[in-house]
């Protein structure tokens, strides 16, 4: 039995779809965490456990890094813990939400996480450094900020909004430390 040009042509365009298809599933399951693939992934997932294509090897772009920062409050007060004049308000780095463009801030940025990684830094070495660029300062707070980047299929899902609205401020250390005295030597 000889199959014919007409007979053929069905089997041809099946096996094309199957191959064109399979391709797809190799490009997109390897990151199918990503908003593509979480989108297609319902069509292709079945399929791509059953003949062993569901390897994730993540070889797209990475999630954009996250807005880290100290916010830190200068306050002046007397003994009785009156405030005497009004608190000032800061960020290291200075400039929060700005890219890096040179190396003092690339410098400002690894200092900063270096201070966050063991919380007690910012107590032992920046706080007492803030007293001393606010001469007359009693105390100062600060805090390890983080300001998040939504993911892509939230700013899909939700366009009305604003990126700083989906955005979270997420604070992980605190640290308070007194200007007025305390112990001159503390260790890391």
């Amino acid at each position: 039995m000889t199959l014919t040009k007409k007979g053929m042509l069905p089997f041809k365009v099946l096996l094309s779809l199957w191959i064109v298809y399979n391709i797809f599933t190799m490009f997109v399951m390897p990151n199918v965490g990503a908003y593509f693939g979480r989108v297609t992934s319902r069509f292709i997932t079945p399929y791509a456990n059953t003949v062993g294509l569901n390897a994730s090897w993540n070889f797209f772009s990475p999630d954009p890094a996250h807005t880290m920062y100290v916010r830190y409050t200068i306050r002046y007060s007397d003994e009785e813990g009156n405030d005497i004049q009004e608190p000032v308000d800061g960020y290291f780095p200075a400039e929060k939400n700005k890219g890096i463009t040179s190396a003092t801030r690339k410098r400002e940025l690894y200092a900063m996480r270096f201070m966050v990684i063991e919380p007690k830094r910012l107590r032992v070495l920046y706080g007492p450094w803030l007293c001393k660029q606010y001469p007359g300062a009693s105390s100062v707070e600060m805090e390890h900020v983080i300001e998040t980047v939504p993911p892509l299929d939230q700013v899909v899902f939700r366009k009305d909004e604003t990126l700083k609205d989906l955005s979270q401020e997420l604070q992980y250390v605190r640290e308070y430390y007194s200007c007025t005295g305390g112990a001159d030597e503390e260790a890391l």
